[in-house]
């Protein structure tokens, strides 16, 4: 699964929580099962983001990770269910490994 991810207004972390925030919110207000499937799908991969990607270390070491950025970011899975984040189409290290 990708998530596309707008950073022109705020930092990866402020849209990875709104981005949850509403699908929370689209989850509950949607009455179809199919819907809810993927809903849940998204949920849990910007869950899992949030409690797994160290965010400042991903905005002190990627520029378009803080904000006010043009450039197209994606949270994305692998078939291993393994997290990445795309910047313009690269894969980056999103983990930090000091």
């Amino acid at each position: 699964m990708n998530i596309k991810l707008s950073l022109k207004n705020h930092c990866i972390e402020t849209e990875i929580k709104k981005q949850y925030n509403r699908s929370i919110s689209e989850y509950f207000s949607s009455r179809r099962t199919g819907d809810k499937k993927s809903i849940e799908t998204r949920i849990a991969l910007l869950h899992h983001a949030l409690e797994t990607l160290d965010f400042g270390f991903l905005r002190n070491r990627y520029a378009d990770l803080r904000g006010q950025s043009a450039a197209a970011v994606e949270l994305c899975t692998d078939t291993s269910d393994n997290l990445h984040i795309e910047i313009d189409g690269e894969t980056i290290d999103a983990k930090n490994q000091i």
